[in-house]
């Protein structure tokens, strides 16, 4: 019998209060299109997406009711459960109260329940979980026959033992009746289990051993040899003479009732209840002032990585990501560890302020308003891409052994545990102790204990890098983020599977305005000041703005960097400033307009030396020519490191070489001269390298992308084929940090905003509005489509048929005609008698699919 119509009833039985805590512990069903009526939301709760979502948030004591509810036989209520598990019946009832408020499970009547097996006795509610969930935890012991099955194919003599072993006489019966017998002894799990409880030690371990061989899809025999090797065959004629295993066919087996109840007697007094998990005393104060200097460092970190990134792309491996040695370098050039740097990359990719073009990777079309914004707003969404980030960034797991450059994306649980612990940790707990127990707050991360280990480990130092935890406690930062993340939780996780990158950075650049503003006041705003020194320094206190970091980086070389950085002009680095098309006015003016103090006299001499003696050599492309006044091409002639340039003067002031304008010009420059390029017609070159469209507004910089280069903000219409992840296991078909004008190869896509959310409220308003007047008929387009396929219910025909009117985005699990299934997110582009042209977003190319194959379908997300 469904499970959906008398959860439909219930919940449209639930007071608003009620409903809308369902609906706050399942946020993805607050995504359009919503549901319509109690049916629809019934279905849309039970959807294997949803319920995957809703486990991860299942701690220990939660997931072993659930388990024992799907393995008891018959109507169970909270006493059952409390007597099998011997745990106190509060203990229970507060589980049950649990699974009943995130709308896993609910109270059905004794009298109806009992139409399935008896019913209650005692009038209390019987426990009913949705059927899914029920088929997910007992389907390990549905592989295991049942004593009936059992019986019948063993020998009638070995039935009969097994019967007198149990307890009763079975002189004078015949198998039929023994059979029974033998089925409704076992049919009692308390029974069972007391019997499981006599067995020696060696016994009972190797029953363990069985049924957690089943959950493993191990089979008996392979549990029993390995089981024989350590133990002996003493274990197996133990259970035989006790009446709990049955010689069948040669081979000794278990029945499933025996397995259940193996279970029952191994998770017996195993309800703990939350760990004590204690308050560190700390200073608010203090906790608050460690939390602001994280955070603000961590902007700081960022903003000169996109920084560099505008000045000079950074190199991409051909398979996509940044290589381990372009990371070294750019951690030493930056001055961050080389540890932090991949936090960095990931967290910016994942933002969209990184993405990945034809040069390399460049700063994303959010950049420009992200530099300019105040810090709280800086941080937001480098926060929250933290938040939803699917791996641990700063312990990227190995793939098939081969290291997964950032940002590239690898499928992992790590994201899961990490919002485990913020939500145990809430409250002041400490985290490192919330961390040594998340084992009971997410039973189902699957990590061996040393890895698990190892990604709480790097989410701590990623929370305290970014100012969430300080102290070993959640900081007010980290507090402010734990509730701002609602809107991005359907995004992330099970349910969050193939999203569109773009409606992740949208969604995050949305959530992020609420969050920095929130966080405004932790977070103010300071006016960065810059220090010239006598000693040719620069000291910028603050993260420096974008024109100050854009004066610094064309004139100086970075030293430090934190809290005050500090940057040292050079011949070099003024003649670099000089070459990309500043002059020596320019440059003090805008050294003035920034400093605190007036210019040291030092720096004054320096710039204007190097000025002057800027330009006094000029190469022109001869391959090469080298023109300057008679004394300096006499003294080049006579130099020797110069000698491999073969000059030859041509006339009193021209030289020439056989070797191209950057070698003479490299080599020239190493002599110590300060030549500049000319082109044929005698104008200076003025290199385009430092002049990105994607960076900070320089000062001489034209309008447009440089030629030849598409700009990064191109129409998706307009655009080259998608970079691949080549060997990335991340789900995403656009990897984070793909460039808007890359992902999709080119086609439009219709999902690449923010989906449209409800709060609980509003949702409980229009359903119970609704209640009265009944669900709307469904349209033709349902209608057609559910003569098409008869596998899809209400709620799924209603998705299709939006998506098809709106050209929106599904995700639909699909067999094609050899039988393989696959999980797939389609763009529905038009729909065509039985078939739907799409776009795929698993293959990244055009696809029909034939409605008829389609399996299942829920939202896009």
């Amino acid at each position: 019998m469904p499970s959906t119509p008398s959860f439909a009833t219930h919940l449209a039985g639930l007071g608003p209060v009620q409903l809308g805590a369902v609906l706050r512990a399942r946020p993805d069903v607050l995504v359009e299109p919503l549901p319509r009526g109690f049916e629809q939301l019934a279905q849309r709760l039970t959807d294997a997406r949803s319920l995957s979502r809703a486990l991860t948030e299942l701690d220990r004591d939660s997931l072993q009711v659930g388990v024992a509810l799907a393995l008891l036989p018959g109507p169970v209520t909270v006493d059952d459960l409390a007597t099998l598990l011997d745990v106190p019946r509060d203990a229970v009832r507060a589980v049950v109260d649990g699974l009943f408020a995130r709308g896993l499970a609910w109270p059905a009547p004794a009298a109806a329940a009992g139409t399935e097996g008896g019913g209650s006795t005692t009038g209390e509610p019987v426990i009913r979980l949705l059927s899914p969930l029920h088929h997910h935890w007992s389907e390990p012991f549905t592989e295991i026959e049942t004593a009936t099955r059992l019986a019948s194919a063993a020998l009638v003599e070995d039935v009969r033992t097994a019967v007198r072993a149990l307890g009763e006489d079975p002189t004078g019966l015949r198998k039929p009746e023994l059979v029974t017998l033998f089925a409704r002894l076992l049919a009692d799990p308390v029974r069972v289990a007391a019997l499981v409880a006599e067995l020696p030690a060696p016994a009972r371990e190797l029953l363990t051993d069985l049924w957690t061989g089943v959950d493993e899809d191990l089979p008996f025999v392979v549990v029993l040899a390995e089981r024989e090797q350590r133990a002996g065959a003493a274990a197996m004629r133990a259970l035989v003479r006790a009446g709990l295993m049955l010689p069948v066919r040669g081979l000794a087996e278990l029945p499933r009732e025996v397995a259940v109840a193996a279970w029952i007697t191994e998770h017996r007094r195993t309800l703990t209840g939350p760990p004590a998990v204690p308050r560190p005393v700390v200073d608010p104060a203090g906790v608050r002032s460690s939390a602001q200097a994280a955070a603000q460092d961590a902007v700081r970190s960022v903003t000169a990585l996109l920084d560099e990134a505008a000045a000079v792309p950074i190199p991409a491996l051909k398979r996509g990501g940044i290589g381990g040695r372009e990371r070294l370098r750019l951690a030493k050039r930056l001055s961050l560890p080389p540890a932090d740097l991949p936090v960095w990359i990931d967290l910016t990719a994942t933002a969209g302020l990184l993405i990945h073009d034809d040069a390399g990777y460049v700063p994303g079309p959010e950049f420009t308003a992200w530099r300019e914004a105040p810090p709280s707003r800086q941080w937001a969404p480098l926060a929250l891409a933290w938040y939803v980030q699917e791996h641990a960034p700063s312990g990227r797991e190995l793939d098939d052994e081969r290291d997964i450059a950032p940002p590239l994306p690898i499928e992992s649980d790590a994201g899961l545990l990490r919002g485990s612990l913020l939500r145990a940790a809430d409250g002041g707990r400490s985290v490192r102790l919330t961390a040594e127990n998340i084992d009971w707050f997410f039973p189902l991360d699957g990590y061996p204990d040393a890895l698990r280990t190892a990604v709480m480990a790097a989410t701590i130092r990623e929370a305290e890098l970014l100012g969430v935890v300080t102290v070993d406690v959640l900081s007010e930062l980290g507090e402010t983020l734990l509730t701002s993340t609602a809107d991005l939780a359907d995004l992330a996780g099970p349910a969050g599977t193939f999203p569109s990158y773009r409606a992740l950075t949208t969604a995050i650049t949305l959530a992020a305005t609420a969050l920095g503003d929130r966080c405004a006041e932790l977070l103010p705003e300071s006016r960065p000041s810059l220090i010239l020194q006598s000693d040719l320094t620069a000291v910028v206190s603050g993260p420096p703005t974008a024109a100050m970091a854009q004066v610094l980086r064309a004139t100086a070389e970075p030293e430090s960097r934190g809290a005050a950085g500090t940057w040292r002009f050079t011949p070099a680095s003024v003649r670099a400033a000089l070459d990309a098309g500043w002059t020596a006015d320019e440059l003090l003016d805008e050294l003035r307009a920034m400093a605190d103090h007036t210019l040291p006299q030092a720096l004054d001499y320096l710039v204007t030396d190097v000025a002057r003696r800027h330009g006094h050599v000029r190469v022109r492309g001869l391959r090469s020519a080298i023109l300057g006044d008679e004394p300096t091409t006499t003294e080049l002639l006579h130099t020797r490191v110069l000698a491999k340039l073969s000059l030859a003067r041509l006339a009193p002031t021209v030289l020439s070489s056989p070797e191209d304008p950057d070698t003479v010009l490299v080599e020239l420059r190493r002599a110590g001269f300060y030549p500049v390029a000319e082109d044929a017609t005698g104008a200076v070159i003025v290199p385009s390298a430092d002049r990105r469209s994607s960076g900070p507004a320089t000062r001489r910089q034209k309008a447009g992308p440089p030629p030849g280069r598409q700009s990064s903000t191109a129409s998706p219409g307009h655009s080259s084929s998608a970079a691949s992840s080549n060997g990335s296991r991340g789900r995403r078909t656009d990897p984070p940090g793909t460039s808007p004008a890359r992902a999709g190869g080119g086609r439009p896509r219709a999902a690449d905003s923010a989906p449209r959310r409800v709060t609980p409220e509003e949702l409980v308003t229009r359903l119970l509005t609704d209640a009265d007047e009944g669900v709307p008929p469904p349209s033709p387009l349902v209608r057609e489509l559910a003569g098409l396929n008869d596998r899809l219910n209400d709620g799924e025909l209603t998705l299709l048929a939006e998506a098809v009117t709106s050209r929106g985005d599904v995700v639909i699990t699909y067999r094609d005609k050899n039988g393989k299934r696959t999980v797939r997110r389609i763009t529905i582009n038009a729909m065509f008698g039985r078939w739907l042209d799409a776009w795929c977003h698993l293959r990244n190319d055009d696809r029909e699919f034939a409605i008829a194959n389609i399996q299942s379908i829920s939202p896009a997300g």
